[in-house]
C-alpha cells in the first residue's frame, strides 16, 4: 500500500468508527446518523475519489479508491459511498463532472439496457439499483445509435419501485420513460456495458474483502477469549 493510500485508508476507518460504529448504528432509533457521516466523507473527499479535480473530483488513484471501499465493507457501512464512487468514476469516464451529493448507477445487470431516444432522452428499466432511493442523481451507460453514452440523470426524474437488499440495504427498479438528462456525452472510445460490469464487480468483491476481514478478525478474538470446558482459547 501506498503512503497516500495508508492515509486515504486510516481516515476513511476513523470516520467510520467515529461517526458509523455497527452498534450504534443498529440501535438508531432512525437514520439521523447518515447526514453526518455522508456530510463528512464528503468534506474529506472520499466520496468523488476516482473523480479528477478539474470534474469536482479529489483525483485520487484506483487503489486509494479500493483502500475506502475495503474500509466501507469492514464497517458494513449502510451509505451509497462504493455507488457514488462508481458513478463518478463512470462519468469521469465521459468527461462529465460530478455533482455533490449521493449517487448510484444504472443498469446494474448484465442483461439489463437503457437507450438514447432520438430526441436525447432515455428510456428502459434498470433491476437491483442499490440506494437509488438515497441518491440524487444516477450515472447512467445507455446504448444509442452512435454507439455507448454516459448521461447524468436526476433520481427524481425517474420512475422507482420500492425494494431492498439481502442486507436490508435499499435497492430499487429504476424506470426510465422518456427521461431528461442534464448531462450526456459518448462514452469514451473501446468502453461498453461489460467494463461497467466488471468494474462493479470489482467494486463489490472489494468490499466484501473488507468485510471477511472484519469478521477474521472479530473470529479470532472471539477465539482467544472465549471459555471452553474451563480452558481460556489459546493466543
Amino acid at each position: 500500500m501506498s503512503e497516500s493510500g495508508n492515509i486515504i485508508a486510516e481516515t476513511a476507518a476513523r470516520i467510520f468508527a467515529d461517526l458509523a460504529d455497527p452498534q450504534a448504528v443498529n440501535s438508531a432509533a432512525d437514520g439521523g446518523w447518515k447526514e453526518p457521516l455522508w456530510r463528512t466523507l464528503a468534506e474529506t473527499g472520499l466520496t468523488l475519489a476516482w473523480v479528477g479535480e478539474q470534474h469536482g473530483g479529489s483525483g485520487a488513484s484506483l487503489a486509494d479508491g479500493f483502500d475506502i471501499l475495503r474500509a466501507t465493507g469492514r464497517f458494513a457501512a449502510p451509505v451509497p459511498l462504493a455507488e457514488t464512487l462508481l458513478a463518478g468514476w463512470l462519468l469521469s469516464r465521459a468527461e462529465i463532472a460530478s455533482p455533490a451529493g449521493a449517487m448510484s448507477v444504472a443498469p446494474a445487470r448484465p442483461g439489463d439496457r437503457i437507450v438514447v431516444n432520438p430526441d436525447g432522452t432515455l428510456s428502459g428499466r434498470a433491476f437491483g439499483v442499490p440506494f437509488a432511493a438515497d441518491s440524487l442523481h444516477l450515472a447512467v451507460l445507455a446504448s444509442g445509435a452512435s454507439g455507448p453514452s454516459v448521461a447524468l440523470v436526476e433520481t427524481k426524474a425517474c420512475r422507482l419501485d420500492e425494494g431492498v437488499s439481502l442486507s436490508g440495504d435499499v435497492m430499487n427498479i429504476v424506470t426510465f420513460d422518456r427521461t431528461a438528462t442534464v448531462h450526456a456525452a459518448p462514452a469514451a472510445a473501446g468502453f461498453d456495458q461489460t467494463s461497467l460490469m466488471l468494474m462493479g464487480a470489482t467494486v463489490r468483491s472489494v468490499e466484501t474483502a473488507g468485510a471477511l476481514e472484519a469478521v477474521l478478525a472479530l473470529t479470532v478474538r472471539y477465539a482467544n477469549e472465549r471459555i471452553a470446558f474451563e480452558r481460556p482459547g489459546r493466543k
